[in-house]
């Protein structure tokens, strides 16, 4: 294994350790509904992470593209990210008796995070399609999320041990974020010592949109990934409905190690697959999982909550896994800043989806929302079917 497979190895599994204490659909997503935050709120927050990322993707990709050495753009802007979540923290200690102004900082720091996210994914993406081999990258993937799984899911009995200490709200939230933002920072300087070989910049002026979307198997991919962020409207709330409907405040720890040990078993199965079969089949099993799961979801009692994010995990490793390779696997070398930006802005675009979620929650109550929800990723499973296999 050489050195910038290890370094970005590690750099996923840290990466994952911070993403269990900023979980948006479970740690995030309780918080604010403890702030008493709506539920267009609470749909805002994976929003800021997710689409805050992806949106500038195809903007800064003809500068990208001019880069010799990618990976520089990544360090610059790991300080800015840093930044964000630590504003999350700080406040968390200083404006507990202010929950207006906690939640404004809470919001200010996640777009910032967001933001300049955004500038260094396409980056990130580029590196790793450089330094990490076609016939590499599943199992590069797979280690990634497999051993982050199983830190997220000891992360999770850190959560649930600190959400029963019995201090006073916001200072469990506030240590939680503070091992976040220290994961987050050692893992993106990690990454940043990854010797990237430098190439000649691709002069473009512009991103060319009449190249990726000449392609069918871009835009059948991209109609897929695109359902797949509506539909993840659904997600930030199964904790919320958790907390509000169910009253089970004090298992969000469980649900954290339940849905972060779903992720790491689940990775064993959907690495074995992309290996053997290509990432098609993770796409399909994604969507079939995430179809039944809001369903569910309305049904199960109290008791039985937990499956949900079991459900949850595993789904989301299966297209986590499936859609990142797929799109790299398909993008040309000579057009991959193209191609990867555009995708990832456009489904930065609709990945506000659970902004529109909290809205409908807040109208027509949790039922509506979820069962469109899982209408969108059936609808994203049968346009899947489509999609050409790699093997």
């Amino acid at each position: 294994m050489d050195r910038n497979y290890r370094l970005g190895v590690l750099n996923g599994w840290l990466v994952a350790l911070g993403d269990a204490f900023f979980n948006a659909t479970i740690v995030l997503s309780s918080f604010a509904a403890k702030l008493g935050a709506p539920n267009w709120v609470i749909g805002l927050l994976p929003s800021l992470l997710n689409a805050g990322a992806l949106v500038p993707q195809a903007f800064i990709a003809p500068y990208v593209a001019r880069l010799p050495v990618k990976v520089v753009l990544y360090r610059r802007v790991a300080l800015l990210r840093i930044f964000g979540l630590a504003l999350i923290a700080v406040s968390s200690f200083l404006f507990g008796h202010r929950p207006d102004l906690l939640l404004a900082c809470f919001l200010l720091g996640l777009a910032l995070n967001g933001l300049f996210t955004g500038l260094s994914s396409l980056p990130f993406w580029e590196t790793v399609s450089k330094t990490i081999p076609q016939e590499r990258r599943a199992a590069f993937f797979g280690i990634r999320n497999l051993v982050g799984g199983l830190l997220a899911f000891l992360a999770g009995f850190v959560v649930r041990g600190l959400l029963a200490t019995g201090l006073a709200f916001p200072l469990p939230y506030a240590f939680l974020f503070t091992l976040g933002t220290l994961a987050f920072s050692i893992g993106w300087y990690l990454f940043g010592l990854v010797d990237e070989p430098p190439e000649p910049g691709r002069p473009q002026l512009r991103i060319s949109l009449t190249i990726p979307f000449g392609d069918l198997v871009f835009r059948r991919f991209l109609r897929v990934r695109v359902l797949f962020a509506v539909a993840s409207m659904t997600e930030p709330f199964y904790a919320a409905y958790a907390v509000r409907v169910l009253r089970q405040s004090s298992e969000v720890g469980i649900y954290l190690t339940l849905y972060a040990l779903s992720s790491v078993l689940s990775n064993l199965l959907w690495m074995r697959l992309a290996q053997r079969y290509g990432s098609r089949p993770l796409i399909l099993a994604g969507g079939a999982l995430g179809t039944l799961t809001p369903i569910l979801a309305l049904l199960l009692p109290a008791p039985f909550y937990g499956l949900v994010f079991v459900l949850q995990g595993a789904y989301l490793a299966a297209l986590g896994l499936g859609t990142t390779t797929y799109l790299l696997n398909a993008a040309p070398t000579e057009h991959r800043s193209s191609y990867i930006g555009l995708a990832n802005t456009l489904v930065g675009i609709a990945s506000f989806s659970p902004v529109i979620g909290g809205l409908l929650a807040d109208w027509q109550g949790y039922a509506a929302l979820l069962l469109l929800a899982s209408g969108f990723y059936a609808w994203a499973l049968y346009a899947g079917r489509k999609l050409k296999s790699e093997v």
